[in-house]
């Protein structure tokens, strides 16, 4: 089973769509004939996808439906579910040690990574939304950053940086101008 869900995937996974994978495997669940189809199946990677996708309920409801079996023997799993577990919660500096301190397989490193670069994108734009000023600290540990990295991310955003303070004022009408490349540089 796991084979043809792999197949199923592929192309999004090559193209790097991963807000795709959640649907697709959702859908490859229900069309499955075989009702054990949980028990050979990509579990971490689908209940990743649904984090990805912030489907946090869905995945909520398919860690239900996974075998206790499966669970236990399944590290990769079981960090996925913990990462989830802080996602739900809102446990930023818990996010950013569950993304890191895990060794991830070649098959989720990139939706991993991908989801890394979203996260911080979605959380500075909730920091220029929710703050006029605000400091580097609190911006790198929300964003999961060295206070370095997140002054140079800030002022590379138009934010500027009042030395006396040491706060960074937040423009006005902040929103994220597409793709935050700054990002990608953080690994």
């Amino acid at each position: 089973m796991a084979a043809a869900v792999l197949e199923a995937i592929a192309p999004a996974l090559q193209e790097r769509h991963y807000e795709q994978l959640a649907k697709i495997m959702d859908l490859c669940e229900l069309e499955s004939p075989n009702p054990r189809a949980l028990e050979d199946w990509p579990h971490a990677l689908h209940l990743l996808s649904h984090i990805y996708n912030k489907n946090w309920s869905d995945a909520r409801f398919l860690w239900k439906r996974i075998p206790g079996a499966v669970k236990q023997n399944n590290p990769e799993l079981e960090a996925v579910w913990r990462l989830l577990q802080y996602y739900w919660s809102r446990q930023y500096q818990g996010i950013w040690q569950a993304l890191q301190a895990y060794q991830w397989s070649p098959q989720l490193q990139p939706v991993v990574e991908a989801l890394a670069i979203k996260t911080r994108e979605e959380l500075m734009e909730l920091i220029g939304f929710a703050y006029s000023t605000v400091a580097p600290s609190k911006v790198a540990s929300i964003c999961g950053m060295t206070e370095a990295e997140a002054l140079n991310v800030c002022q590379a955003q138009g934010w500027e940086y009042d030395a006396a303070t040491g706060m960074l004022m937040v423009g006005l009408a902040w929103t994220v101008p597409g793709p935050m490349r700054v990002f990608g540089s953080l690994h």
